[in-house]
């Protein structure tokens, strides 16, 4: 029986009891401060089971995910220990009590998932006669396995009635399977509270029943609640019947392949199953982390993400994994979670580009802060000390990002601790003094003319939104940076109006262009700037000369204009669509608005994939078509929070803003000009989507008559292709094909020509080869060989040659790539491979490592390759010439 099929039997089991199934609440939990992570099934009740929920049932039933890390030391090294677990879970608000719970707790085990009856053990509160009564009379379990135990076993809270807390508490039945003498202690007493891992506890069973009071006393409460939870995980391992958690249907796929990228196998060593088993465990902590919105960070459920990742990437490094590699474990999370959690695999493709990016920036951090760490490591060792101090983790800490507790499971491991008091104190003051900074001082003022001009007059008004010329009035004119009063025909200048219809640029729309005209004299405007209030035209007099103070004709040119309004309207309606398509955190990360196109930069950790670039040009394009009306009004700043308004991040607003609005479905704060309605925009096109920054995604768009003549430049190219190939249209794709298929065949004989060349090699190459001590030293540097062509001739090498150790070096397209083989008994011998590569690679100004046996490094200094091979011959000759003596 899989996991997915005993989630939905129980789910649908308490439904047919008249339960509701309730859906799980978000690992971050809603509207309870107390709570780091969601750890329990009850935790979205609590109102509920306090008498303060507004839920219109009383029974209900749910999966829930949950997040612990109170036992994370555990986790891989227990058969049952997680971070993250799923919890199933029955509740009654005042309704049913223990008759029931128990009654259908036996029903669903026996009946439902089939579990023989001797196999079953209970346990019951040592004051809860009605339970055990209920367990002995009802159900029929027979007395011997019935076990009474105290406060600290089976109530809740754990020892409640003498430690408190006050509130309400109860006693509590738990459900243990059996899985036979043969496991655990052996001990023939043994029974559900001993440590061994004979019994599994599957079920607790809490019967909410009293208000604990000062002095310990317990007040029965008017109404009564069940609170119920199986570890989901648990109970698949016993129905499955394997040893441990991690050995269950949905964690089988993540160890097989951490198998097979590793080379070792789970179940040959403990210590590689422990690791390998942590890294399953923390690495679906975090997938359903990111998926609910929690990103990694140094501050609370952010850290406790990162301390994760973090954990499993060090325990990679163990396995002999160098590599990013656990974003390529997401997938397969999703996969066997899809059923239950679809969003999981929606959303995969950001989850993996975010834990990639995690192992990145953690690969850097822990090759620098290991390396640091046995430098002081060292230090300590010749002064005879045993702790780390304070400020030294701090500084690992702070300047390295090197996590605290790592580095104390690095100390520890060496038998040395670290000073954590210490390291609070700097931690305290490095968080005062980031406090102070963030205080600034100072002010920029305006330099240059605008700070004269800005002496006699407030600055331009704006008619744009309403106008496409106006008549205005010069108030001041730059030539040369210098404020002058009269220009003449020839000179480039720069006019302030007191009223214009040229938009300034700002709010990633440019600038207006345009013409000037007065009393025969026409400036030609190529730009307009704004500086705080005021709008600068940029341009050049062809005609006659510009007088200060004289009335002038300002004229945009609309043509243009008209074809920035289509494209920032359609701006606004691409990151509506974008945040529906791909998530509510694609939210706008920049743009620039021109004639000819626009682009927009939004939150995404990947790339957008054909089909979601093809949706959202249709839903753009499907919006646009509908015609919907384009309105724009100015309101209080909190008005336009409360009509739904977005305010662009790292946007700055005054008390009066711009809200526009496209239909009900589009409304953001912008100064920009816009169409009257979405059909004006004619087509939209998108033209490109790439990456301009971690996180940040970047598209370009054409609307109107620009995305219609690409089309048409498409539709040329096209023709010429069909030239070129001596196709028609319908049979481009097809001929191109024929042409690759011809081109991979050729490339296949070429293929088989460099591996009969390689061969041809081993015989000389090994017939050369430097013999110390017996062993084969080949050191060699193959020409326009590819890291492929080497690992194959290694392979060759290591059979032909016998007893050898093996470096070979190739250069191409500017890096040099370096591998590094050994045999077995040179391992044994104390030769490592993945040591070798590092240290060779350190002459092309490179790194690597990899397995005892076989490594890989690479370099970036071509020129050095051949000193690099020197290096490696000589390095192998002196660590076996040491051997031998």
């Amino acid at each position: 029986m899989k996991t997915n099929e005993i989630r939905t039997k129980y789910l649908k089991f308490f439904e047919r009891k008249s339960h509701v199934i309730w859906p799980s609440d978000s690992l971050v939990p809603q509207n309870d401060p107390t709570l780091l992570f969601t750890g329990a099934g009850m935790n979205q009740f609590k109102d509920m089971f306090l008498g303060k929920g507004n839920l219109n049932f009383k029974k209900a039933t749910s999966c829930q995910k949950c997040l612990r890390t109170g036992d994370i030391d555990n986790v891989g090294r227990t058969a049952s220990h997680h971070t993250f677990f799923e919890m199933l879970g029955n509740f009654s608000f005042g309704d049913y009590f223990k008759k029931e719970t128990i009654e259908w707790a036996w029903e669903f085990l026996v009946q439902e998932l089939k579990i023989q009856e001797e196999r079953l053990r209970v346990s019951v509160f040592k004051d809860d006669p009605e339970s055990y009564e209920i367990w002995e009379k009802r159900v029929g379990i027979p007395k011997s396995r019935i076990y009474r135990y105290g406060e600290k076993d089976n109530f809740w809270p754990s020892n409640a009635p003498t430690d408190g807390p006050n509130g309400p508490c109860g006693p509590c039945s738990e459900i243990f399977f059996d899985q036979g003498e043969n496991v655990g202690c052996g001990r023939k007493e043994c029974e559900p509270a001993c440590d061994c891992d004979r019994f599994v506890e599957i079920w607790n069973l809490v019967f909410t029943q009293f208000d604990r009071k000062e002095g310990g006393r317990l007040e029965p409460l008017p109404s009564k609640n069940v609170d119920t939870g199986m570890g989901l995980e648990r109970m698949v391992r016993v129905i499955q019947g394997v040893q441990t958690n991690f050995d269950i249907d949905i964690f089988r796929p993540l160890i097989k392949y951490l198998e097979e990228i590793t080379h070792l196998k789970y179940h040959e060593n403990l210590e590689h199953a422990v690791l390998m088993r942590r890294i399953s465990d923390h690495l679906k902590a975090c997938v359903f982390c990111i998926s609910d919105g929690v990103l990694p960070s140094n501050e609370g459920r952010g850290y406790v993400e990162r301390r994760l990742l973090r954990r499993a990437i060090r325990d990679g490094t163990q396995l002999g994994i160098q590599e990013c590699f656990l974003y390529q474990l997401v997938p397969i999370v999703s996969d066997v979670m899809q059923e239950c959690y679809p969003d999981i695999k929606q959303r995969r493709e950001n989850i993996a580009r975010i834990v990639k990016s995690e192992e990145e920036k953690f690969h850097e951090t822990l090759e620098q802060g290991t390396r640091i760490l046995e430098e002081c490591l060292g230090t300590l060792k010749q002064s005879k000390q045993k702790v780390l101090p304070g400020q030294v983790a701090f500084k690992l800490y702070d300047t390295y990002g090197f996590p605290m507790d790592m580095t104390e499971i690095i100390l520890g491991e060496k038998g040395f601790s670290v000073d954590k008091v210490g390291f609070e104190k700097e931690l305290q003051k490095q968080r005062e003094q980031a406090r102070l900074s963030s205080q600034m001082t100072g002010q920029v003022f305006d330099t240059g003319p605008l700070s004269k001009i800005k002496d006699i007059s407030k600055g331009t008004k704006f008619l744009g939104y309403e106008s496409n010329e106006c008549e205005g009035k010069v108030i001041a004119i730059i030539q040369d940076d210098q404020l002058v009063d009269v220009a003449t025909a020839g000179n480039e200048v720069t006019v302030i109006l007191d009223q214009t219809p040229f938009y300034g640029e700002s709010g990633g729309q440019i600038g207006d262009t345009g013409i000037l005209e007065a009393n025969g004299c026409v400036v030609n405007i190529v730009d307009t700037k704004k500086n705080n209030d005021f709008s600068l035209h940029v341009g050049k007099i062809t005609k006659g000369e510009l007088k200060k103070g004289g009335a002038i004709t300002a004229k945009i040119d609309v043509h243009r204009r008209n074809a920035i309004r289509r494209n920032h309207s359609a701006t606004h309606i691409l990151h509506y669509v974008l945040r529906k398509v791909i998530g509510q955190h694609a939210e706008q990360a920049g743009s620039l608005v021109t004639s000819d196109r626009l682009r927009f930069d939004f939150h995404h950790f990947s790339a957008l994939t054909k089909e979601e670039i093809t949706r959202i040009e249709d839903l753009v394009n499907e919006s646009i078509m509908e015609n919907t009306s384009v309105h724009a009004k100015e309101l209080s700043i909190q008005e336009a929070k409360n009509a739904g308004a977005m305010a662009l991040f790292g946007e700055k607003y005054g008390e009066t803003v711009r809200m526009v609005s496209i239909d009900n479905f589009s409304k953001e704060l912008c100064g920009g000009t816009h169409v009257g309605s979405s059909g004006e925009i004619g087509l939209f096109r998108i033209v490109g989507e790439s990456s301009i920054a971690a996180g940040i995604r970047r598209i370009e768009a054409m609307t109107g008559t620009a995305a219609l003549n690409s089309e048409r430049e498409k539709e040329k190219i096209l023709q010429e292709m069909c030239g070129i190939l001596n196709a028609p249209e319908n049979k481009l794709v097809t001929k191109a094909q024929e042409f690759l298929a011809e081109l991979k065949n050729l490339q296949k004989e070429i293929q088989k020509v460099r591996q009969r060349e390689l061969s041809n090699k081993v015989d000389s190459f090994v017939q050369d080869a430097q013999e110390v001590s017996g062993i084969k030293i080949i050191a060699r540097k193959l020409e326009d060989a590819t890291s492929d062509d080497l690992r194959k001739m290694v392979d060759l090498l290591m059979k032909a040659a016998g007893e050898s150790a093996i470096i070979l070096g190739a250069s191409q397209d500017g890096r040099v790539s370096i591998v590094t083989a050994i045999s077995p008994t040179l391992i044994r011998r104390g030769l490592h491979a993945g040591n070798i590569s590092k240290d060779v690679a350190k002459i092309v100004g490179g790194g690597g490592g990899g397995r005892p046996d076989m490594a890989q490094a690479g370099g970036q200094y071509v020129a050095k390759l051949d000193e690099a091979i020197r290096f490696a011959a000589e390095l192998l000759a002196k660590k076996l010439s040491h051997e031998g003596g």
